[in-house]
């Protein structure tokens, strides 16, 4: 199996003059992104560390794989990669379930606070 699959997507990123763009341009216009969202570090590195994840088994995923199965796939052509996902997502769900109980605990001071 190839190491780099396409995706079905597969648009090609462009400059302001409609020419193939550079990785480092590509990173400007992301970081540029991210500046313009006004997202704080923490939300930068959740935000990235997901697309990280999203993109390298996207490919799988696309083509009608379970989630197991597009892991599985992702596994078989590029172990090294699968190895990064798996060691990333755990953080990445621990974070997003940590927000989730700060706005909840949030919440319930709140209603305390009402009464």
């Amino acid at each position: 199996m190839s190491r780099h699959l396409q995706s079905s997507r597969n648009p090609q990123p462009v400059d302001a003059n409609l020419r193939p763009a550079s990785l480092e341009t590509v990173r400007e216009l992301v970081s540029g992104l991210l500046d313009a969202a006004g997202l704080d570090y923490d939300q930068r590195v959740e935000v990235l560390g997901g697309a990280f994840v999203a993109e390298a088994v996207r490919p799988y995923w696309e083509a009608g794989n379970s989630a197991d199965d597009a892991h599985d796939l992702l596994r078989r052509n590029d172990d090294e990669l699968a190895d990064v996902v798996e060691s990333l997502s755990p953080v990445l769900l621990g974070r997003a379930e940590a927000r989730v109980e700060a706005h909840q605990a949030l919440a319930e001071i709140e209603a305390l606070f009402a009464r």
